[in-house]
C-alpha cells in the first residue's frame, strides 16, 4: 500500500484558438456523358475521395487539413481524437486508420486483430486520463446445418455479444480486457468515457450501459428513463462539471384510418427535441431546453462540448448548431460550406473537452490506495462570495484551479474567500497534514 495519494484532477481545456473540430470530408468526383434519348448532358458520380478536415463552428466553414486525399472507405461507427499526439482514429472495413491532424496524412493502416475471430473494433473512444482507445468487440456464433436443397453445409448466425477492449493503433492490435461478454449491443445513439472514474458509457437503445475500464465487467446498467416514444441520443461527456449530455428526441403519433387495408394505423405526427442529460447512476433524464428547439442531431455526424462556453455542438445534416448547456436554448446555427465538390462532414469529434484529465477512481485490483471513505466537500456549493470546507482531517492547503489548468488560489483556512474569483467551475486539490491529496470541484456564481 502507499502512503501517499497523489492524484490531482484538473478538467483542463484547450484554448479555443488551439482547438480542432476534425472529421471526414467526402468529395464526390463526376462525369458527364449526353444522354442521346433526353438530348442532354448528365452527371454521373465517377468517385469518392475522403480527407481529413475541420469545421469551424462560428462559421461553419469546412476546411481540408493538407493536400492528401484517399479513394476509400471509411466505417462511420467509431471515432475519435488524441489530442496529445494529434491524431485522429477512425475504422475502415477490418482496418483502423490514424490520421495526422497536422497534415491530413493517414500515418497508419493497420488490419484489426486480437485473440478472437472478429476483426472488428467498434464504438470506440480516446480516454484521456491514460491515453488508450477502448472499443467493443462483436463477438458472433454460428450453427451450423444441412441444406438439402443446396446439398450443403451453410452456417447462419446463432447469437452475438459484445467484448469490451483496448487496441494499439499503431498496430491494430486489441486486447480484451475481462471476461464479461454484454448481450446489450450498442447503437449509433453515442458512447463515451468519464475519464476522473474511468468508466465506459454507451446507449443500448433503452439501457445505458456502463463499463469499468479496469476490469471490464458491468459497472451500471440503467434503463434511460426517457418518456413514450423517446430516445436519448448524440451522447457527449463533459469534463467541465462531469455530465453526459445528448438530445431527446420524442415522437408524437396520431391514428388515421388506412383505406387500403381498412383498418386504423398510427403515424408520426410530429417530433420535439430537447437538450438534456442523464444520470449514469439511475437513467433519469433532466430536460434542459424548456421547450422544442426544433430539430435533432445527425448521429453520424457528432457532437461536442466546449467547455469555457459550455456549448453543446452538433451536426443537423447541412448545419452546425450550437446550443447552451446552461439554458438549453440554440446560440447558433450555421450553414456548412465545403470546399471543392466536398458533400458532407462526417464523425465530427474535438480535441476541446477533458484535455489533461487525471483519474480519481483508482483501479482496486491493483492494490493501490483508494480514495477515503470520509466525506469531503465544500458548502455551499454553489458559493457566491465565501465556502467551507468539510473534511474532518486538519489540512496542510487547498489549491484551486481553473478548466485550464492554472492555478488561482491558496490557503491553509479551510475557509474560502471566493470574491475575486470569476463565475465558473474549479477543481480543488486538498493535501493534508500527513500529505494525503483529497480532490473535488467548487462552482463559483
Amino acid at each position: 500500500m502507499k502512503n501517499h495519494l497523489t492524484i490531482l484532477v484538473l478538467f483542463l481545456a484547450v484554448n479555443n484558438s488551439n482547438a480542432q473540430n476534425v472529421g471526414i470530408v467526402r468529395e464526390n468526383y463526376f462525369s458527364s456523358y449526353f444522354d442521346s434519348t433526353l438530348f442532354t448532358l448528365i452527371e454521373v458520380l465517377d468517385s469518392s475521395t475522403i480527407r481529413l478536415g475541420s469545421v469551424n463552428p462560428s462559421t461553419g466553414i469546412v476546411s481540408d487539413i493538407g493536400s492528401y486525399a484517399y479513394n476509400s472507405g471509411i466505417n462511420l461507427n467509431g471515432a475519435t481524437i488524441n489530442p496529445y499526439l494529434n491524431h485522429y482514429y477512425i475504422g475502415k472495413g477490418f482496418n483502423f486508420l490514424t490520421f495526422d491532424i497536422s497534415t491530413g496524412q493517414i500515418i497508419h493502416d493497420v488490419p484489426i486483430s486480437g485473440s478472437l475471430a472478429s476483426s472488428a473494433f467498434q464504438n470506440f473512444r480516446f480516454n484521456n486520463s491514460d491515453s488508450m482507445i477502448y472499443g467493443m468487440i462483436p463477438n458472433n456464433y454460428y450453427s451450423t446445418y444441412f441444406d438439402s436443397v443446396t446439398m450443403t453445409e451453410i452456417e447462419v448466425l446463432d447469437s452475438a455479444t459484445i467484448r469490451f477492449a483496448s487496441l494499439n493503433p499503431e498496430l491494430g492490435i486489441y486486447t480484451l480486457i475481462g471476461n464479461s461478454s454484454f448481450d446489450n449491443i450498442y447503437t449509433l445513439a453515442g458512447n463515451s468515457i468519464d475519464p476522473f472514474q474511468m468508466i465506459y458509457y454507451y446507449s443500448a437503445v433503452d439501457t445505458l450501459v456502463g463499463i469499468d475500464i479496469y476490469t471490464g465487467n458491468p459497472y451500471s446498467m440503467v434503463p434511460i428513463q426517457v418518456p413514450a416514444n423517446a430516445i436519448f441520443e448524440n451522447i457527449a461527456y463533459s469534463c467541465a462539471d462531469t455530465a453526459i449530455y445528448g438530445i431527446t428526441r420524442q415522437n408524437y403519433f396520431s391514428t388515421v384510418f388506412d383505406s387500403l387495408f381498412m383498418d386504423f394505423i398510427e403515424v408520426i405526427d410530429s417530433t420535439t427535441f430537447k437538450i438534456s442529460k442523464i444520470d449514469p447512476n439511475t437513467g433519469i433524464i433532466t430536460f434542459i431546453s424548456p421547450f422544442n428547439i426544433g430539430f435533432g442531431g445527425n448521429l453520424t455526424g457528432g457532437a461536442f462540448i466546449d467547455p469555457e462556453t459550455m456549448t453543446y455542438y452538433f451536426s443537423n445534416g447541412n448545419q452546425l448548431v450550437g446550443a447552451s448547456l446552461q439554458t438549453g436554448f440554440i446560440t447558433s446555427i450555421v450553414s456548412k460550406t465545403y470546399p471543392g465538390n466536398a458533400m458532407s462532414f462526417d464523425m465530427m469529434r474535438s480535441t476541446q473537452n477533458c484535455f489533461g484529465a487525471s483519474k480519481i477512481r483508482l483501479n482496486s485490483q491493483t492494490g493501490i490506495e483508494k480514495l477515503p471513505d470520509q466525506e469531503i466537500y465544500f458548502y455551499p456549493n454553489p458559493a457566491q462570495i465565501n465556502t467551507t470546507l468539510k473534511l474532518e482531517t486538519p489540512i496542510r492547503s487547498i489549491e484551486l484551479y481553473d478548466i485550464r489548468g492554472n492555478k488561482v488560489q491558496e490557503t491553509r483556512n479551510k475557509l474560502l474567500n471566493l470574491s475575486e474569483l470569476a463565475t465558473g467551475i474549479y477543481g480543488a486539490r486538498i493535501t493534508d497534514i500527513s500529505g494525503k491529496i483529497y480532490t473535488c470541484k467548487l462552482v463559483k456564481n
